[in-house]
C-alpha cells in the first residue's frame, strides 16, 4: 500500500519563534502537542489552523484505509535564503524517516508556496491545500482583521511602506508647480490652494514613518545613547565628538550666511539646510565608527552592516545636496546645475553598489550561519 505524506510548512518559524516548538514534528499525537504550544502562545496565527487542518486530512486518510502520517517543518524567522536551507534540511529528514510515496501540502498562504518548488523535486506531490480562517461578517471584523494585519512587522512594512510613497510621489506632481509659482510671486493665496496637496502629503508621510517603524527605531536609538552614556564606554566619546561637530558647524554656517549676499529668506533656509547636510551625516559616520571600534575591541570582528549603513548615508547625503543645489540654481542664487546633476547621479551609482555589494555578501553570511547550525 502507497504511503502518503501530509505535510505543513511554515516557511517564517512561527512555531519555533512563538510557541518553542522543536521542528521537524512527525506524527498525529507529536502535531497536536505542537498545535497546543503553538496555539497557548497564539490562537489567532492562522498557522495554527494549517497544522490542525493537515492532521485533519490525515486522520480522513487513515479512516479510509489509506497509509498517512504528518508531519510539520519549519524555516526560520528571517524568511530568505537561510529559511530555505532549513527548510530543505527538515524536510530530508522527514522523507528519510517516512519514505512517502506522495505528499500533499497544506499552507496558509502565499508566503509557503516559495517552498513548494523544492518540495516537488525532491517528493512526489499529490495535491496542495491552502486554509482559509474564517471571520464573522461585517464592518466590526473587517476592521479587527485590518488592526491585526498592521499590528504585524513584516505585513505592516510590505504594505504601507509603498503606499506612502505612492501617497506622496502623487501629492508632490501638485505641490512642486505650486510651489515653485509661490516663490516666483509670493502670493499668499497660493498657500491656501495648495493646502490640500499638503494634506495628502503630509497623510503619506505618516504612513511611510508607520511602515518603517520610526517610534520604535527612535526609541532603540535613545536606549542606545542611555545605555553608552551609563556603560561609559567608547560610543559616548564618538557621540560627544559627533554632537560638538554639529553645533559647531551649525553656528559657522550661521555667520557664513549672514556675510553672504543672497536674494531672499528661502535661498538662505536652503543654502543652510544644504550646507548642514554633510555634517549631519559625518556625524553620524562618527557615532557609528565608535561602535565598530567597541565591537572590534569586544569581538575582534568589524560589523558590515554598519559599514553599508554609513554608505547609505553617504548617497543620501549626495543625492539630498543635488537636490538643494538645483533647487538654489532654479531660484538663480549664483550657482549652476551641473554640480547638482552630478551629485545626484554619484549618488544615486553609490546607492546602487552598496545594495549590489550588500545582497551579495547576505547570502554568504546565511550560509555560514547555516553551517555553524549544522
Amino acid at each position: 500500500m502507497k504511503k502518503t505524506l501530509v505535510l505543513v510548512v511554515d516557511r517564517d518559524d512561527d512555531f519555533g519563534v512563538k510557541g518553542k516548538v522543536n521542528t521537524p514534528v512527525i506524527g498525529v499525537q507529536n502535531c497536536l502537542d505542537a498545535a497546543t504550544a503553538f496555539g497557548i502562545a497564539d490562537p489567532e496565527d492562522s498557522d495554527l489552523n494549517a497544522l490542525y487542518a493537515a492532521v485533519s486530512a490525515c486522520l480522513e486518510l487513515q479512516e479510509d484505509g489509506r497509509e498517512a502520517d504528518v508531519a510539520l517543518i519549519c524555516g526560520d524567522e528571517k524568511v530568505g535564503h537561510r529559511s530555505d536551507l532549513a527548510l530543505v534540511s527538515q524536510l530530508e529528514e522527514v522523507l528519510d524517516e517516512i519514505n512517502p510515496d506522495s505528499v500533499v501540502l497544506v499552507g496558509d498562504g502565499a508566503e509557503d508556496e516559495y517552498i513548494y518548488p523544492i518540495i516537488s523535486s525532491r517528493a512526489h506531490v499529490d495535491s496542495v491545500r491552502k486554509v482559509y480562517v474564517k471571520q464573522a461578517p461585517g464592518l466590526e471584523g473587517t476592521f479587527y482583521i485590518i488592526t491585526k494585519m498592521l499590528n504585524d512587522p513584516d505585513k505592516r512594512k510590505r504594505f504601507m511602506i509603498p503606499l506612502g510613497y505612492v501617497i506622496i510621489l502623487l501629492s508632490l506632481f501638485f505641490l512642486i508647480p505650486g510651489l515653485l509659482v509661490y516663490i516666483t510671486d509670493w502670493d499668499p493665496a497660493r498657500l491656501s490652494s495648495m493646502s490640500g496637496s499638503m494634506a495628502v502629503f503630509f497623510i503619506g508621510l505618516i504612513i511611510l514613518l508607520y511602515g518603517y517603524n520610526t517610534t520604535e527605531r527612535l526609541y532603540d536609538m535613545r536606549r542606545n545613547i542611555v545605555a553608552s552614556m551609563t556603560g561609559r564606554t567608547t560610543p559616548i566619546i564618538f557621540l560627544s565628538i559627533s554632537l560638538a561637530f554639529v553645533v559647531l558647524m551649525a553656528a559657522y554656517t550661521y555667520v557664513e550666511i549672514g556675510n553672504l549676499y543672497l536674494r531672499n529668506d528661502v535661498v538662505k533656509v536652503m543654502y543652510y539646510v544644504s550646507t548642514m547636510i554633510w555634517p549631519l551625516i559625518i556625524a553620524v559616520i562618527i557615532y557609528q565608527g565608535g561602535h565598530i571600534i567597541e565591537k572590534f575591541m569586544k569581538h575582534k570582528e568589524v560589523g558590515v552592516s554598519v559599514v553599508f549603513g554609513c554608505l547609505g548615508m553617504a548617497s543620501l547625503g549626495l543625492v539630498a545636496s543635488g537636490i538643494f543645489d538645483v533647487g538654489m540654481a532654479y531660484l538663480d542664487a549664483g550657482m549652476g546645475t551641473n554640480m547638482g546633476v552630478v551629485e545626484i547621479i554619484a549618488g544615486i551609482l553609490l546607492s546602487i553598489s552598496n545594495s549590489v555589494l550588500r545582497n551579495k555578501m547576505r547570502p554568504v553570511d546565511d550560509e555560514a550561519v547555516a553551517d555553524e547550525a549544522a
